[in-house]
């Protein structure tokens, strides 16, 4: 019967990534045209120096949500299958009104020192587009926290309906505020506000039609639980963004604002892999992490390394033939002031990659309610990160900052496997993986080359795609894909022929 109720359980959860992951690839795939457009239209209409001024405004935007939130959101989730319905409703609750306490109190603090944002920020601004920037920072909280409850909840098909209504909101917005309006760089930051007060309205009928308030729904208790897996998180968290977002700031101090907007849009196109395919497929796994480290945790261990085994082909592949159309797309899309930002993108990309695969495991991290030790490992990392971007930097530039991400996120990944495999040990197939590493990067160093090369459009194209089909052709024989194609069919056959 146990074994029954195992394969039961396989089935119904490939059946789930299937569905979840359509729909979250989609949602991705409107969020990467709405980056693409977004790009454009700014790389277009603004100077370099002021999309540098985004960049740096939306790194103090980052850091205040994360505090003001203090990732109740992420303990929210943690929680969210160990409890019951009524408790998860004061949880909802309990953490909405301490939301919106403490951003009365941060907000305040800013009003009434308006200077220290442009000291903090390093851009001038009035009050009137701080009043923007304040609130689009409330509204990023709860309307992340809505669509956070639907990726948990394993409501993929509403979390895309909203993710399209956003971004459909967010390009029209844009467009008049940038076009119409002449609004400037303000304009970035008042599209975004009225997309996510829009999503975070939806969100809050929502929560009042499936976790209905009740008398004394606000529980101080609750919250305090919460608290001490949220609160560890928070210096993780604001270190987390110190590694992805201090090189622009240490870029304006030595380079300006012109490097720091060309190095973020080559920064930008080096996260689509990651928007379009790691994260999605990320929200789509962790709802069943979550269940089978709580109800099958050899489960939980076979998942881990099935999706480890295949994630560094599977995104290397799609590296590979990212790069077969990126550079003339990129040059297509991004004003000419931006070209140079092509150079850091492969770079950059890796350390993404690198950064995808931790994320998978510090899932067993964040199970174990392990949050304090995620501070410890992150630490190491910003702080390598900072020093090398002080020190390749004035010398290198943009490059110098790619460089020094890359090395980060290759020490953070070292760091958090290592530990992992002491809390739970997971056995993987480490010989088809360091195979698959091999073949691809020696084939994507082989199309970076081609990318450079000085030929017409149609013969770069064509080079370039002849050389990603031999890639697939020789992962195809040298890593036994054949096999493994035909194995995941007969199991689909076998696994219809045992529910029926």
């Amino acid at each position: 019967m146990n074994i029954q109720n195992t394969k039961i359980f396989n089935i119904l959860s490939q059946t789930y990534l299937a569905k979840a992951f359509s729909f979250f690839s989609l949602a991705q795939l409107i969020s990467a045209v709405t980056g693409f457009v977004i790009l454009a239209l700014y790389t277009k209409f603004l100077p370099s120096a002021d999309f540098g001024k985004i960049a740096l405004i939306w790194i103090f935007l980052m850091i205040v949500s994360t505090l003001i939130d203090t990732r109740l959101n992420t303990a929210f989730c943690i929680r969210f299958y160990k409890v019951s319905k009524e408790e998860n409703t004061r949880n909802i609750y309990s953490i909405f009104i301490y939301n919106l306490v403490v951003f009365c109190l941060v907000y305040l603090f800013f009003l009434l020192f308006p200077l220290l944002f442009q000291k903090i920020s390093r851009v001038e601004m009035g009050i009137s587009n701080l009043n923007v920037i304040f609130l689009l920072i409330l509204a990023m909280i709860f309307g992340n926290f809505y669509t956070n409850i639907l990726i948990v909840d394993k409501k993929p098909k509403s979390y895309f309906l909203v993710k399209l209504l956003f971004n459909t909101v967010l390009i029209v917005l844009s467009l008049v505020y940038l076009t119409v309006l002449k609004a400037g760089y303000i304009a970035y930051f008042k599209a975004y506000l009225i997309s996510y007060l829009i999503v975070a309205f939806i969100g809050l009928r929502f929560f009042i039609v499936n976790y209905k308030p009740y008398k004394n729904v606000i529980s101080l208790l609750r919250l305090k639980e919460l608290l001490k897996i949220g609160i560890p998180l928070v210096p993780s968290a604001l270190l987390l963004m110190l590694l992805t977002w201090a090189d622009r700031y240490i870029l304006n101090l030595y380079v300006g604002l012109a490097i720091v907007g060309i190095y973020t849009v080559g920064y930008r196109f080096s996260e689509l892999i990651n928007n379009f395919i790691i994260n999605p497929f990320g929200q789509a796994l962790s709802p069943v992490l979550f269940k089978q480290f709580a109800q099958a945790r050899d489960e939980y261990k076979k998942t881990i390394s099935r999706v480890f085994k295949y994630y560094w082909l599977v995104a290397m592949s799609i590296m590979i033939a990212y790069f077969v159309v990126l550079k003339e797309f990129f040059r297509f899309f991004i004003g000419a002031e931006y070209i140079a930002g092509y150079n850091i993108i492969a770079i950059v990309l890796f350390g993404i990659i690198l950064w995808g695969a931790t994320n998978y495991l510090g899932a067993t991290v964040v199970m174990k309610e392990k949050t304090g030790k995620m501070f410890l490992f992150t630490s190491i990392s910003v702080f390598l990160n900072i020093g090398l971007n002080f020190i390749l930097i004035p010398k290198y530039g943009m490059y110098g900052a790619a460089i020094a991400t890359l090395l980060s996120y290759i020490l953070q990944f070292t760091m958090i496997f290592a530990y992992t495999q002491r809390l739970v040990f997971i056995t993987y197939d480490y010989g088809f993986i360091f195979k698959s590493v091999f073949i691809s990067s020696g084939f994507f160093a082989l199309m970076l080359c081609l990318s450079y090369l000085k030929v017409s459009v149609p013969v770069s194209l064509g080079l370039k795609a002849s050389l990603f089909l031999l890639f697939i052709l020789t992962a195809y024989k040298f890593l036994g894909l054949k096999k493994a194609i035909k194995g995941f069919f007969n199991y689909g056959i076998l696994s219809k022929q045992t529910v029926s």
